[in-house]
């Protein structure tokens, strides 16, 4: 850390040693209305509740830690950064199936894959640069590399067979300014199919479905609690073994509800209850639309890079989300736990 900005006090005691910063406003680099003097913690029973407000607006792109990769090129007038650390420049959809996160839960009766099944994902993102205050909306924008599988087992049968595993890659741009975020993707999805599962099947007719894909997504933030999203999507590229529509629309919402929740300053942790929807509609759809509904509780930090552990009530309804199944009407109750963004 540079001290060369500031004016610095030390306070030396018998048992410990603070170091403390003291800011003046000019050199705040958080865009909030002022700057919190430093606040000791002691016993972790007592701390200033200075800035609060800002300092858990969560749900704003721009709210970081000062020792973030972001406000560091901000306040050294960087035009950019490579393999930014921080929040992420695109938040998942809560309620989408396809969330790149980690994940595992239980399904229940799936009209399509059986009655108890155990869906499991692994999914990260990796970002390789962003741009700093840029255009006229002064904002920011970050390329990344997006990479996850989706897999699905059945436990209830000898050896919990693997039914179904879809593997992705992702090439995410996102522009962000304000309470807006958008975010331009090229993407590859294939589907596999479990080898115990075809022993099982034998006369199960094998596709190969795989997809390059292009979409367009924007984000929202109407308030404190309340997010929108929606965007239209183009598959570029797709095997002849199993052909989907080539266009598709997504919109969703998400609702917190941080009055119920709580927060605990020392540590900067928070907990808060949330309902998430989200709809999926793709040309081929005939009879339904993928409606998937959330809810449960998160629990997440509100310094570095920001990860958060959700627990909740899956109901999905339309049609399956599982590869070569997708064009199978179903519906299904999940209890999930998800760790990511």
């Amino acid at each position: 850390m540079r001290y060369w900005k500031y004016q610095l006090l030390l306070l030396l005691g018998l048992n410990t040693a603070l170091l403390y910063g003291v800011q003046n406003d000019k050199d705040c680099v958080n865009p909030s209305r002022e700057c919190p003097d430093p606040s000791v913690c002691e016993n972790n029973v007592s701390c200033s509740n200075v800035c609060q407000d800002e300092l858990y607006d969560d749900y704003a792109w721009y709210v970081t830690a000062p020792d973030t990769d972001y406000e560091f090129a901000r306040e050294h007038n960087l035009w950019g950064i490579w393999l930014p650390e921080g929040p992420p420049a695109f938040r998942p959809f809560i309620a989408d199936p396809r969330q790149v996160t980690f994940g595992v839960g239980w399904r229940f009766h799936d009209n399509t894959l059986g009655n108890n099944l155990i869906p499991v994902s692994f999914g990260d993102t990796f970002p390789i640069f962003r741009w700093i205050d840029i255009w006229c909306f002064r904002g920011d924008m970050q390329f990344e590399i997006e990479g996850a599988v989706w897999a699905i087992f059945d436990p209830l049968h000898d050896s919990s067979p693997l039914i179904d595993a879809d593997y992705y890659v992702g090439f995410p741009l996102t522009y962000l300014f304000g309470d807006w975020a958008f975010r331009l993707r090229g993407y590859h999805i294939s589907t596999h199919i479990g080898d115990e599962f075809l022993l099982d099947h034998p006369h199960f007719n094998r596709r190969n479905p795989s997809i390059e894909a292009f979409d367009l997504y924007a984000s929202y933030q109407f308030s404190r609690d309340i997010r929108l999203y929606g965007g239209l999507g183009y598959v570029a590229c797709q095997d002849n073994s199993y052909r989907v529509g080539p266009f598709y629309a997504q919109a969703g919402v998400e609702i917190r509800f941080s009055g119920l929740g709580y927060r605990d300053y020392c540590n900067r942790l928070y907990g808060e209850p949330f309902l998430a929807m989200d709809f999926y509609y793709q040309s081929h759809f005939k009879h339904h639309m993928n409606s998937t509904y959330a809810i449960g509780y998160e629990w997440g930090k509100v310094s570095g890079i920001r990860r958060k552990f959700r627990l909740f009530l899956e109901y999905h309804d339309g049609y399956s989300v599982e590869g070569q199944f997708s064009k199978h009407p179903t519906n299904y109750l999940s209890i999930r736990g998800t760790y990511g963004f």
